[in-house]
Protein backbone atom coordinates (compact mmCIF):
# COMPACT_ATOMS: atom_id res chain seq x y z
CA UNK A 1 0.00 0.00 0.00
CA UNK A 2 1.01 3.49 -0.45
CA UNK A 3 0.70 6.27 1.43
CA UNK A 4 1.99 9.12 -0.47
CA UNK A 5 -0.52 12.40 -0.28
CA UNK A 6 -0.66 12.67 -4.12
CA UNK A 7 -1.38 8.88 -4.63
CA UNK A 8 -4.01 7.05 -4.24
CA UNK A 9 -3.32 3.91 -2.23
CA UNK A 10 -2.77 0.84 -4.05
CA UNK A 11 -1.81 -2.92 -4.33
CA UNK A 12 -0.62 -5.70 -6.48
CA UNK A 13 -1.42 -9.55 -6.45
CA UNK A 14 0.68 -11.83 -8.46
CA UNK A 15 -0.85 -14.91 -9.52
CA UNK A 16 1.14 -17.95 -9.82
CA UNK A 17 1.07 -21.33 -11.99
CA UNK A 18 0.98 -23.82 -9.28
CA UNK A 19 2.99 -26.09 -10.89
CA UNK A 20 5.96 -24.11 -11.60
CA UNK A 21 5.08 -21.29 -9.60
CA UNK A 22 6.21 -18.61 -11.98
CA UNK A 23 4.29 -15.78 -12.09
CA UNK A 24 1.06 -15.82 -14.79
CA UNK A 25 -0.68 -12.27 -13.94
CA UNK A 26 0.19 -9.33 -12.05
CA UNK A 27 -3.19 -7.19 -11.42
CA UNK A 28 -2.97 -3.77 -9.58
CA UNK A 29 -5.56 -2.98 -7.44
CA UNK A 30 -6.31 1.21 -6.74
CA UNK A 31 -8.56 2.78 -4.45
CA UNK A 32 -9.70 6.42 -4.97
CA UNK A 33 -10.27 7.54 -1.32
CA UNK A 34 -12.16 10.71 -2.44
CA UNK A 35 -15.04 8.86 -3.91
CA UNK A 36 -18.66 8.34 -2.11
CA UNK A 37 -18.10 4.74 -1.17
CA UNK A 38 -14.09 3.99 -1.66
CA UNK A 39 -13.37 0.83 -2.86
CA UNK A 40 -10.52 -1.13 -4.17
CA UNK A 41 -11.05 -2.11 -8.09
CA UNK A 42 -8.96 -3.37 -10.50
CA UNK A 43 -6.86 -0.69 -12.58
CA UNK A 44 -5.33 -3.10 -14.66
CA UNK A 45 -3.24 -6.18 -15.35
CA UNK A 46 0.13 -5.70 -16.29
CA UNK A 47 0.56 -8.15 -19.71
CA UNK A 48 -2.59 -6.49 -21.34
CA UNK A 49 -1.73 -3.20 -20.39
CA UNK A 50 1.67 -2.45 -21.57
CA UNK A 51 0.92 -5.40 -24.00
CA UNK A 52 3.62 -8.12 -22.89
CA UNK A 53 2.97 -11.81 -24.22
CA UNK A 54 4.49 -12.86 -20.98
CA UNK A 55 5.99 -12.30 -17.44
CA UNK A 56 9.34 -13.03 -18.15
CA UNK A 57 12.87 -10.91 -17.99
CA UNK A 58 12.89 -10.72 -22.01
CA UNK A 59 10.02 -9.46 -21.91
CA UNK A 60 10.19 -6.79 -19.49
CA UNK A 61 13.86 -6.16 -21.12
CA UNK A 62 12.03 -5.36 -24.19
CA UNK A 63 9.78 -3.25 -22.44
CA UNK A 64 12.43 -1.06 -21.20
CA UNK A 65 13.82 -0.43 -24.40
CA UNK A 66 10.08 0.52 -26.05
CA UNK A 67 10.17 3.10 -23.11
CA UNK A 68 13.28 4.59 -24.16
CA UNK A 69 11.88 5.58 -27.31
CA UNK A 70 8.00 5.85 -27.08
CA UNK A 71 6.83 8.81 -25.02
CA UNK A 72 3.16 7.85 -25.04
CA UNK A 73 3.82 4.46 -23.09
CA UNK A 74 6.41 6.35 -21.32
CA UNK A 75 3.54 8.60 -19.94
CA UNK A 76 1.53 6.16 -19.49
CA UNK A 77 3.68 4.15 -16.89
CA UNK A 78 4.71 7.52 -15.09
CA UNK A 79 1.10 8.35 -15.32
CA UNK A 80 0.59 4.52 -13.69
CA UNK A 81 2.91 4.63 -11.49
CA UNK A 82 1.33 7.52 -9.23
CA UNK A 83 -1.73 5.43 -9.22
CA UNK A 84 -3.58 8.28 -11.20
CA UNK A 85 -3.39 10.54 -8.47
CA UNK A 86 -3.66 14.27 -8.46
CA UNK A 87 0.08 15.59 -9.68
CA UNK A 88 0.00 13.53 -12.91
CA UNK A 89 2.69 14.48 -15.65
CA UNK A 90 0.46 15.24 -18.82
CA UNK A 91 3.97 15.00 -21.00
CA UNK A 92 7.10 12.75 -21.39
CA UNK A 93 10.21 14.02 -23.18
CA UNK A 94 13.57 12.34 -23.78
CA UNK A 95 14.45 12.86 -20.94
CA UNK A 96 11.51 11.57 -18.92
CA UNK A 97 11.91 8.40 -21.37
CA UNK A 98 15.52 8.27 -20.42
CA UNK A 99 14.08 7.55 -16.88
CA UNK A 100 11.68 5.66 -17.23
CA UNK A 101 13.62 3.44 -19.46
CA UNK A 102 16.49 3.21 -16.75
CA UNK A 103 14.20 3.09 -13.99
CA UNK A 104 12.83 -0.41 -15.25
CA UNK A 105 15.92 -1.87 -16.75
CA UNK A 106 18.02 -1.51 -13.39
CA UNK A 107 17.15 -2.83 -9.91
CA UNK A 108 19.98 -0.41 -7.72
CA UNK A 109 19.45 2.69 -7.38
CA UNK A 110 22.69 4.46 -8.28
CA UNK A 111 22.79 1.92 -11.55
CA UNK A 112 19.24 3.98 -12.27
CA UNK A 113 21.59 7.16 -11.79
CA UNK A 114 24.33 6.43 -14.02
CA UNK A 115 22.18 4.66 -16.36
Amino acid sequence: MSTFVFNYPSFRRFVVDAETMLPVKVETYRIDVEASEPEFVLDHELTEYYNLPDLSPASFEALSQRFAVDAELSLKYQQTFGQHGKRMPTTCDEDCMLEVSCQTSHSVYWETREC
